[in-house]
């Protein structure tokens, strides 16, 4: 293997900007939901399935599109759509979805992703993100469902699992709202970094894993060579990892910094996209995310630059699209900045 994602799987029901039409839903959906305290633009909330139905009541006669989604999968997916040859697998557990043009087995062998390692639930729901985009900002409404089983299929399958991750170049990891879920995956990556030091560990920990991280978090974060963060995740979460030896990978309003230990940072500028051009902003992050990862699979840590680039670009193509309905060009977009070289340069910019 190439790269192989370690994440959620969610049926992502996605309310692009155009569905919105300017109406309040945040608003809405708290007052409907009973929801305290109450949403707020650009957080996640934990959810049951019934706030979910709510939400969606609310968001009645506006086009919500699913999508198969989870971070690293969205990672893995935009990766598949490069057609660069990679070979991608994904460790993860799959519910049962109530949408059958979204059912995970499917998806997966359809993009070529090797889904030996995810292990099928049918007797729970899917996980469910509604992503709200409204003001310039996404919310993410979450029902953990199936997801919760992941550090079950760990425990479970660990000699398997270890043997799995530590054939690959890349492993890129990212969160899980199951209680015991850190706890089990550092367990699973310290034996992977013991077998196979030279196998690469990315972790997107993302928000709440940055912002409230416990001590296993903390070890996987340690044990990285790469994290993925935005501002606010780098100022939370690597302030409490002294003597960290990854590259962080760092996404700012205005641009992108690659900071790697005892080296001066280097900076990827951009011009953020005016609120009226962004349709989508639910997963650009893991978009640039696969740029990084593609550079690290075909040349190791020094394309790290070419792939922050690479990302940019397909992010911000991603941007003026809901979902992943704008991937079928990311093969051009990959071409187009291949043949630009490691030639220093600003791409237009994305926001983040």
């Amino acid at each position: 293997m190439d790269v192989v994602g370690v994440g959620a799987l969610n049926l992502d029901l996605i309310a692009g900007a155009s569905a919105l039409h300017g109406t309040p839903v945040l608003e809405l959906i708290t007052r409907k939901a009973g929801i305290s305290p109450p949403l707020e633009p650009c957080s996640e909330r934990l959810v049951d399935e019934s706030t979910v139905r709510t939400a969606l009541d609310c968001l009645d006669g506006a086009e919500v599109i699913p999508f198969l989604g989870g971070s690293a999968f969205n990672t893995l997916h935009a990766l598949a759509r490069t057609e660069l040859g990679l070979r991608l697998g994904y460790v993860s557990v799959a519910g049962r979805t109530p949408m059958s043009e979204v059912e995970p087995a499917a998806v997966l062998d359809g993009l070529g992703i090797d889904r030996r390692m995810v292990r099928a639930d049918a007797a729970r729901l899917s996980g469910i993100c509604l992503s709200v985009y409204e003001s310039g900002e996404r919310t993410l409404l979450t029902h953990t469902g199936a997801n919760t089983g992941i550090a079950d299929h760990l425990r479970a399958n660990f000699e398997e699992l270890a043997s799995y991750l530590g054939a690959a170049k890349v492993v890129h990891v990212t969160s899980f709202l199951d209680p015991d879920g850190g706890r089990e995956l550092h367990r699973l990556l310290a034996e992977v970094r013991r077998r196979t030091p030279g196998t690469a560990v990315s972790f997107d920990p993302g928000h709440a894993w940055s912002t409230d991280p416990s001590p296993a978090i903390l070890a996987i974060a340690a044990l990285s060579d790469y994290l993925l963060l935005n501002g606010r995740e780098y100022a939370d979460l690597v302030s409490r990892v002294p003597g960290s030896r990854a590259t962080a990978v760092v996404k700012y309003p205005d641009g992108v910094k690659v900071l790697r230990p005892g080296a001066a940072p280097e900076v990827h500028t951009h011009r953020p996209l005016p609120d009226d051009e962004v349709e989508d902003a639910t997963g650009a992050g893991d978009v640039l995310a696969a740029g990084l990862l593609s550079a690290l699979a075909t040349g190791g840590p020094d394309r790290v630059g070419e792939g922050v680039r690479l990302g940019m670009a397909l992010a911000r193509h991603k941007l003026r699209h809901t979902g992943s309905q704008g991937h079928d060009l990311f093969a051009e977009i990959t071409r187009e900045q291949q043949a630009l070289g490691d030639e220093r340069h600003t791409i237009p910019p994305f926001e983040m």
